[in-house]
């Protein structure tokens, strides 16, 4: 019997550089995400798990000013980026600090409300994550979250991962299998329900990437390279890939040269 395919961990740290560059492109999810949060009281605390470089948390501290925002993360690059954006606007009330979700430090029930996009419930052991959040979250506290949901949603990543298969070895696997092992609605919610929540919605975002030109998928995707498998390719099979992802995205072209790329999230929210 076969092994599985080796999947690469991603390097969040290395990622850090270069993450805030196509946060546009997925700030209509944050705004999903924090519209289904009841508006957190003055004083609220309200956690944003796995939060990359600040968000969503940074702009729900924008709207909200009297709450106090912590901002977690594993990766001590991200946290450090979060922490710099946060001086620089001399936010109050937010603090930003290195932490596993699927091991929080922090005592049961300290937060008012959760939040977090593209990160919980998505990577390390998913079922931890759950009962981490339901443990340091106060009994009637709400949460709002957002996942990557069916591999196809996520047209860009898909398509350069159809681009890829003829390329890599069979024994390479990709970060997205183990998403694809979560996706729908059935098996977050489960567990959410088994880690204690007495509420949890769900429904499917749609919106759009868009780009002045192919320049700026191309590029997103380039920047996953080592994650995807793609870094490691020859010249000519990278220029391959490249021909292939653009055909591929011909559906998306706009008159104008630019493209409108349809995706789509799974949204999770409702309360402990």
């Amino acid at each position: 019997m076969s092994s599985p395919p080796a999947v690469p961990t991603p390097d969040f740290n290395r990622m850090a550089a270069n993450f805030d560059r196509f946060l546009p492109q997925v700030h209509p999810v944050s705004l999903a995400v924090l519209d289904r949060l009841p508006e957190p009281s003055a004083g609220a605390v309200v956690l944003d798990v796995a939060c990359g470089t600040g968000e969503p948390g940074l702009t729900l501290a924008r709207r909200s000013p009297g709450i106090r925002l912590l901002g977690v993360d594993s990766a001590p690059a991200m946290i450090e980026a979060a922490r710099s954006k946060a001086a620089r606007e001399s936010l109050e009330g937010v603090r930003f600090e290195v932490m596993a979700s699927d091991a929080l430090s922090l005592p049961d029930g300290s937060a008012d409300a959760a939040i977090s996009r593209f990160g919980l419930l998505m990577f390390g052991d998913v079922p931890a994550s759950a009962r981490e959040l339901a443990r340091v979250l106060r009994p009637g506290g709400h949460f709002s979250l957002a996942v990557w949901d069916e591999m196809d949603r996520n047209t860009l990543v898909y398509k350069l991962t159809l681009a890829l298969r003829e390329h890599l070895p069979e024994a390479h696997g990709s970060p997205l299998d183990r998403l694809q092992e979560w996706a729908g609605e059935a098996r977050r919610a489960q567990v959410l329900a088994d880690a204690g929540f007495a509420a949890v919605h769900s429904e499917v975002f749609a919106w759009m990437y868009e780009f002045d030109s192919f320049d700026g998928p191309w590029e997103l995707l380039s920047r996953m390279g080592a994650m995807t498998g793609q870094a490691g390719l020859t010249a000519e099979a990278q220029e391959q890939v490249r021909s292939d992802v653009l055909e591929s995205l011909s559906l998306y072209r706009q008159p104008s040269g630019g493209y409108r790329i349809p995706h789509a999230c799974r949204l999770f929210w409702g309360q402990r």
